[in-house]
């Protein structure tokens, strides 16, 4: 079953779906785009679609700028605004964006959105390789060794321990565990 996404399921006008388009397609997004968005809801389990989780997923990087530090922040209190004339629940909306932080889980609608947003790591090693491309471009104005330390620390964390937290993703935990340690290899090199 084909999530439905449109502004009408959503209950935001045209013009709002369209600047939402235009954000996740900014020059500096190279992975946190609209495609990042697309992916997610194609992937979403049918039993977890709400509207809430929807707009969560169309709005969790509405706001990224790779040299800030709250982007999550910036996405929710814009989801606030951005849906404020709809009958979403924003403050829902809002915690869940800001659950993506640190993606450590919660309920179950956190789950399957941290699931979503992490389901890259279990991708096939092509498709893992140029989202760590991706990103690395998305943080080109990073000195190389500095980018290598941070990025190896961080997916050593993810390493470190479950990554997936519901049952529609345990699937990806293998593949996601190999895919961070070729990264970290790579990166200490």
């Amino acid at each position: 079953m084909k999530i439905d996404q449109s502004p009408e399921y959503l209950g935001i006008s045209i013009a709002l779906y369209r600047n939402w388009r235009v954000a996740l397609s900014e020059k500096h997004r190279r992975y946190h785009t609209l495609a990042h968005v697309e992916a997610m809801l194609s992937h979403m389990p049918d039993v977890s679609a709400s509207r809430e989780l929807v707009a969560a997923i169309w709005l969790h990087d509405i706001v990224y700028a790779p040299e800030a530090n709250d982007n999550e922040r910036q996405s929710a209190e814009r989801a606030l605004r951005d849906l404020r004339d709809t009958t979403i629940d924003s403050q829902a909306v809002y915690n869940l964006i800001l659950g993506t932080k640190h993606h450590e889980g919660g309920s179950d609608t956190q789950n399957v959105l941290n699931d979503l947003d992490l389901g890259i790591l279990g991708a096939p090693r092509a498709a893992y390789a140029q989202y760590t491309h991706q990103i690395r471009e998305e943080y080109g104005h990073v000195e190389d060794k500095l980018y290598k330390f941070a990025r190896a620390a961080i997916m050593r964390q993810f390493n470190d321990r479950q990554i997936f937290k519901t049952s529609y993703f345990q699937h990806l935990e293998e593949p996601a565990h190999a895919n961070l340690t070729w990264e970290i290899k790579s990166l200490e090199r």
